[in-house]
């Protein structure tokens, strides 16, 4: 081997180091590159057009056609957990608070409040919570997940059209978190990497009494794991993605970074201030008493 090729493992093992990808043996799991996103359409019409489209298909988010696809073949390249806590401001949806991506549990979420993991209890807490308050926390609790798309499928004028090796993102939360670890990770065999494997995505309805909703199976094939060759096209170009999502993560954890520990400046400058006035603001409080 020579000692370009070593240079370049090394480069791939720095790389799955970093994004999280060998399957492990417990469940723990930006501006930079703004990817499409895949999601399952959930109505009966296309959002603005009102086009009719099939419910229950596949399609990507930002793409210059939306093509709906009634399936996926979907490399995953990196899984991480994320904390996203949302709210309304002014009458505005707004994002009021998140944490770095972690690969598990295990490691810190620090978030942009100065906190960590955007406040979430634990779960022993959050069992003796009632229901909507534990669905608030629940929420908040992501499990995302990057990697290459193919898909044929049509628009919603009828034009087929084929997408692939497509970066994207997905979000999972609430009755979807898990869906990606237990129908994907651990399936996998112990020590293996996360982008060796593809798996055929397909989507299945369900309901409870008025709510709906779709969740992801995942068909994962085992017989035929990829083996890296920097040498071939293929390899080179997802040893790239590889390093673009590693290039997004490291700037969205340094910026949640820089507000953490700018909060908890100003946390610890609040507490001088404050016992610098010392007595004084007890005197103050008598006088209006």
């Amino acid at each position: 081997m020579n000692d370009l090729a070593n240079i370049e493992n090394n480069d791939l093992a720095e790389l799955s180091e970093f994004l999280g990808t060998q399957v492990g043996n417990d469940s723990g799991g930006s501006d930079i590159a703004r990817v499409p996103e895949l999601k399952i359409q959930a109505k009966p019409q296309q959002k603005g057009t009102k086009k009719a489209v099939t419910p229950g298909t596949f399609y990507l988010t930002n793409m210059d056609k939306i093509v709906y696809s009634e399936s996926v073949k979907f490399r995953p390249i990196c899984s991480h957990i994320q904390y996203y806590h949302w709210g309304e401001v002014d009458g505005k949806r707004k994002l009021i608070c998140k944490s770095r991506a972690t690969k598990n549990h295990s490691d810190e979420a620090r978030d942009t409040n100065g906190g960590v993991a955007c406040g979430m209890p634990s779960y022993e807490a959050r069992k003796q919570m009632d229901k909507p308050t534990q669905d608030h926390w629940r929420a908040m609790q992501h499990r995302v997940t990057r990697g290459l798309v193919t898909m044929t499928g049509k628009t919603a004028d009828g034009e087929e059209v084929t997408i692939e090796n497509q970066p994207i993102i997905m979000f999972h939360k609430k009755s979807t978190y898990s869906g990606f670890w237990n129908g994907f990770m651990k399936k996998l065999p112990k020590g293996r990497q996360l982008f060796e494997y593809e798996a055929t995505l397909t989507s299945e309805y369900k309901e409870r009494g008025e709510v709906e909703w779709y969740i992801l199976n995942y068909d994962v094939d085992l017989s035929n794991p990829l083996v890296m060759d920097l040498k071939d096209d293929y390899s080179k170009s997802l040893r790239d993605t590889m390093k673009v999502f590693a290039d997004t993560i490291k700037a969205e954890n340094a910026y949640v970074d820089s507000k953490y520990f700018e909060a908890l400046k100003e946390g610890a400058l609040d507490d001088i201030a404050t016992e610098a006035l010392g007595d004084s603001l007890d005197d103050d409080f008598e006088a209006v008493a």
